[in-house]
């Protein structure tokens, strides 16, 4: 009988001697071995030092928060994914399922293991418990390989909700307020919790693994398409494909009832703006949870200079999150054609309103926290033209131009298309954020706005004529 391994084996001629492979792995475990090697000294001898951070609430917060992104790259990804060729000829023949994905769950285990042991690492040498770095080990192995079971039980099950980008949103809020209240954490019995929690991930991943035997195909051939044309964008510098792929999967998944709007015309945009703003509850809540981020830098020790870039960036990224509409438009104008909507200043109406609230927000707990004069809440007002104008800027770049020259530097060549690409936007909103980015005083505030208003109705009439 023919297995699986017999199929997808592949026969490649042999165009390198022995000595020769065996020369290139001994040039690159060298060199890993020398970069490598002295920066794991270094985090050996803090982890064995028992030093740890003065505030565990802290600590706690920056593992919950890398756990976070764990979890939402394993909603991203699949968890479990098959290559488009595999999903072409082998998912959807006869074949034992179970046998077909098995290299596919190995690769997701080893994967989990190393996320696990580098979680184990951190949260020891964050509490200064080296001690304790069998039962660490055991406690950060055994949660990523019980997140990982759990979501391909989920994918599995093709469930309704996306339970893991839902836990994601509620380990970002505890993450908040651990830094924000900074309780006292009781002690925890380690030993017990990290010796019973393999039995857990066990319990899991057996189930799992059970689970692949009859794996829905519908699952399998979402991942597929999306992690091809995430390596096809990847391979050939296109991130806008990437978001289109994000705002198509997750349209995709919602039920949209047709009926007749309440209002017309440019008031209508800006409707749409904030109804797609409404049905992503998940990025309200992280552009909520980051207004404390220029106050924490401040507690941290940084600069108010350091502030005020976060602060920006974190503007731009709230008028950017708001600018989904143009985005929108520019990915699929076949739409504004067929309604027959030309370009208007609407599209720049709820970018200028959530940069104006994240902005103003931040300012308000600057303020609180005795770092900023109140009335630089009014800084809110004034950067939300210049930074709408930079997310509308973004929103319409469109694709790379990979046809632009490269600047020959000597030691390396830097290609124009994608640096255009990725400074498009940011350029015009740093310009018109400038007097803030410079000094924190009344004058500043004052050409603030006049400059964020002239930006905003040069870039809007450059629109409309174009």
């Amino acid at each position: 009988m023919t297995t699986v391994a017999q199929l997808t084996r592949r026969r490649r001629p042999v165009r390198e001697s022995g000595w020769q492979r065996t020369y290139y792995w001994l040039i690159a475990v060298g060199f890993a071995a020398a970069i490598g090697v002295p920066q794991l000294v270094r985090f050996t001898s803090w982890l064995f030092s028992g030093a740890g951070l003065a505030d565990p609430a802290r600590g706690l917060a920056l593992l919950l928060a890398l756990l976070a992104g764990l979890l939402m790259l394993l909603a991203w990804v699949g968890p479990v994914v098959a290559s488009p060729a595999d999903m072409r000829w082998l998912i959807l023949s006869p074949l034992n399922r179970r046998r077909v994905l098995a290299r596919n769950a190995l690769v997701l285990l080893a994967s989990l293991t190393v996320a696990g042991l580098a979680l184990s690492s951190l949260g020891t040498a964050v509490f200064g418990r080296p001690q304790d770095v069998i039962a660490c080990v055991s406690l950060g192995v055994s949660v990523a390989i019980a997140a990982g079971s759990a979501a391909v039980l989920l994918q599995a099950a093709e469930a309704r909700y996306d339970w893991l980008r839902l836990t994601v949103i509620l380990l970002a809020v505890v993450v908040g307020l651990l830094i924000l209240l900074r309780p006292a954490l009781p002690g925890l019995p380690i030993a017990l919790i990290a010796y019973s929690a393999p039995v857990v991930a066990a319990f899991l991943a057996w189930h799992a693994w059970q689970a692949l035997s009859s794996f829905p195909s519908r699952a399998l051939l979402n991942t597929s398409i999306r992690m091809g044309t995430l390596v096809a964008a990847s391979f050939n510098l296109e991130p806008a494909v990437l978001t289109s792929i994000a705002e198509q999967r997750f349209w995709r998944s919602k039920r949209l009832r047709s009926r007749a709007w309440p209002v017309t015309g440019r008031l209508a945009m800006v409707r749409s703006d904030a109804r797609m703003l409404s049905r992503r509850p998940g990025r309200l809540a992280v552009l909520a949870a980051l207004i404390s981020l220029p106050v924490l830098v401040r507690f941290a020790g940084g600069t108010t200079g350091l502030a005020m870039i976060v602060l920006f960036c974190g503007g731009l990224a709230a008028a950017t999150t708001a600018a989904a509409g143009a985005r929108w438009d520019v990915q699929h104008p076949e739409l504004a054609r067929l309604f027959t909507m030309k370009w208007s200043a609407a599209r720049a109406v709820m970018p200028a309103v959530f940069a104006f609230l994240w902005v103003s927000l931040a300012f308000v707990l600057l303020s609180i926290a005795g770092f900023m004069p109140i009335w630089s809440c009014l800084y809110g007002l004034a950067m939300a033209p210049g930074l709408a104008a930079g997310a509308l800027r973004m929103a319409q770049r469109g694709a790379i131009n990979h046809a632009m020259p490269v600047i020959d530097l000597g030691s390396g060549g830097i290609p124009t298309g994608p640096v255009l690409w990725a400074i498009t936007g940011i350029d015009l909103a740093a310009l018109g954020s400038t007097p803030l980015l410079l000094a924190v005083t009344p004058t500043s505030l004052a050409i603030q706005a006049l400059l964020s208003i002239v930006l905003l109705g040069v870039y809007l009439r450059h629109q409309r004529r174009s």
